[in-house]
């Protein structure tokens, strides 16, 4: 019994430091602020280079465990506001220049920029509701759901035979309410239509402070994307790492393998 008390007397205590929710006020001032960074983020970043890691892997569509799939490293180049990947390697092999690599079961852009702006840009028509306070790498944060009918969308999705379809999305933003810095936004598509052979896809991107040269910058550092099919999923997990400047000579090195010479 007195374990059971400790508990309860733990849990209340939890929530009394959970602030409440704003006023409707506060709530418009916070999403002004979500959205002037989102106005500012891309013109905001400098030109910069980094290592994205795909770790690719499948499921039934009932699963029990994930099968392993390939390991990709890219060469993600960001420069004028603008996004150009270049495939390095495919479990540890280097790809030689001008090689075409496999296709890729499941591919996505946008993580730099382009994401926030249809979600909070100056053009968005994305509708927002309080949800909830949650606290995400030490940090007490706000959080939004938004929805965006197809009507208004700028999400398309495609298929290799071809098809595709502008579909609309909803998911959540997770932002300081200092400053309106989006810290975690995760969206799912919505009303799929079937010719896209596809049931769901959902995507999650965590964004952390990183240095580039003297600044620090709030850039991507994971993102989880998983596709639900009739017949089976596919989950991309992506790491961001080793960013740097972007150099007219701008190389890449891998752990374990030697400097260019």
């Amino acid at each position: 019994m007195r374990s059971l008390v400790f508990a309860l007397i733990f849990a209340a205590a939890a929530l009394a430091q959970t602030p409440a929710a704003p006023d409707p006020d506060t709530q418009d001032k916070l999403l002004d602020s979500m959205h002037d960074y989102a106005d500012r983020y891309v013109s905001n970043l400098p030109n910069f280079v980094c290592d994205q890691v795909t770790r690719e892997s499948e499921a039934d569509v009932q699963p029990k465990r994930w099968r392993k799939g390939d390991t990709v490293v890219s060469k993600l180049s960001f420069h004028d506001g603008r996004e150009q990947k270049t495939i390095q390697t495919v479990n540890g092999k280097r790809v030689k220049p001008g090689a075409q690599p496999r296709p890729l079961p499941l591919t996505t852009e946008g993580e730099f920029g382009m994401l926030l702006a249809q979600v909070l840009g100056k053009n968005s028509t994305a509708y927002f509701s309080w949800n909830r306070w949650e606290t995400v790498r030490g940090k007490q944060l706000a959080v939004f759901d938004f929805t965006v009918d197809k009507e208004q969308s700028a999400m398309t999705l495609r298929i290799s035979q071809g098809a595709s379809a502008v579909v609309g999305y909803k998911g959540s933003v997770y932002a300081d309410p200092s400053n309106g810095a989006v810290w975690r936004i995760s969206y799912t598509a919505k009303d799929i239509p079937p010719e896209i052979q596809t049931r769901q896809i959902s995507t999650d991107v965590d964004y952390t402070e990183t240095p580039i040269g003297t600044k620090t910058y709030l850039l991507p550092a994971d993102a989880s994307v998983t596709l639900l099919l009739w017949t089976k999923q596919i989950k991309n997990e992506l790491d961001f790492r080793g960013y740097r400047k972007f150099e007219a000579e701008s190389s890449i090195t891998f752990a374990g393998e030697d400097s260019p010479k």
